[in-house]
């Protein structure tokens, strides 16, 4: 079943039904709007009729339930007619709600590219070093794998921003300079 949504509200559904009472929220909740209402009209009641007639034995054209999924629950056929008896703007919106609800594609997965595999002797180097670096200096240490990984990141692009520096200088120049306007000071005013 094809998820709604109306006027930014969720249409919830039961077994194939949608909520009128959600309905009645998303058309602005005015009390002449109210469910009990629009099942009292005549037409409504000889559209029910005409859905149970055609209606195989699995399916209601109005459930109405109490508790936790409490309230009016109707069929698509019935979500039209509210929205008709209620307004043509209203109506507008539940057919066009409909239609992009069914013509909604899932979304792509998506894919996240890994970091190049690293050989083991570089990973245990880099283990190594980071150890090191954090003043471990028993043989063994226990790291997480995402800690590494994380870390194996940081480490890259510092080497990328270092590479950056050494070919091309100007770029440090330009990256103080950008400092210097974004915080409208320079360096040695006291910082």
């Amino acid at each position: 079943m094809a998820h709604l949504m109306i006027a930014s509200k969720d249409i919830r559904t039961l077994d194939g039904l949608y909520s009128l009472n959600d309905l009645h929220k998303a058309s602005g909740s005015e009390s002449r709007h109210l469910p009990a209402q629009f099942l009292r009209n005549q037409q409504t009641k000889e559209l029910i009729a005409e859905i149970d007639n055609y209606a195989n034995s699995h399916s209601l054209a109005v459930n109405k339930n109490q508790g936790r999924s409490g309230g009016t629950w109707v069929c698509k056929e019935l979500v039209y007619a509210y929205a008709m008896w209620i307004s043509p703007k209203f109506n507008l919106e539940v057919i066009r709600a409909f239609d992009q609800a069914q013509t909604e594609q899932p979304p792509e997965p998506i894919q996240q590219s890994l970091p190049a595999p690293i050989q083991d002797d570089e990973k245990l180097k880099l283990i190594n070093d980071v150890a090191k670096s954090l003043g471990i200096t028993e043989s063994i240490a226990v790291v997480s794998a995402t800690d590494i990984m994380a870390m194996i990141q940081t480490i890259r692009n510092y080497q990328q921003q270092l590479a950056r520096i050494q070919t091309n200088p100007a770029w440090v120049d330009q990256t103080i300079e950008r400092v210097k306007t974004a915080t409208g000071r320079g360096f040695g005013d006291g910082i």
